[in-house]
């Protein structure tokens, strides 16, 4: 029997510089300089559905019923999965400067997102479609 080989999965590093959060002394904090993370290369489908649904559940704000409410929960742990899906490898580190886990292992992975904070998913977020950049020749 012929040895299986990895599959090459095509992704793009992006660097963590650009997240920039502002302390109560209106002092800018850089909490991932020099940090990074690999994202897959595209976008599934099931991650622009959850971003979607989830946008638009989060304009109704406190105006949300108890079943939108809902929706939105399941829609933001759709969205964490399918972000932790795309994420294939990272370097971030906590407050204090402890490496988090690195995700091989899907199901800790997801809930070592569930602990960011909310200006790190934003970012993660906003950086998926970094991987949905086509290079050009």
């Amino acid at each position: 029997m012929a040895e299986k080989t990895r599959k090459f999965v095509p992704s793009v590093l992006v660097p963590s510089d650009d997240l920039v959060v502002v302390d109560d002394e209106s002092n800018e904090q850089q909490p991932h300089a020099g940090e990074w993370v690999r994202f897959r290369k595209g976008v599934p489908l099931s991650i622009m559905r959850a971003m979607t649904g989830a946008t638009a559940l989060s304009e109704l704000g406190e105006g949300m019923t108890p079943e939108q409410a809902g929706d939105a929960q399941a829609l933001l742990t759709d969205l964490i999965d399918a972000i932790a899906h795309q994420i294939l490898d990272w370097n971030w580190t906590d407050e204090d400067w402890q490496p988090y886990p690195r995700p091989a292992d899907h199901a800790a992975f997801v809930d070592v997102l569930w602990q960011l904070e909310d200006y790190e998913m934003r970012w993660l977020q906003s950086h998926l479609a970094d991987g949905a950049k086509v290079a050009k020749n």
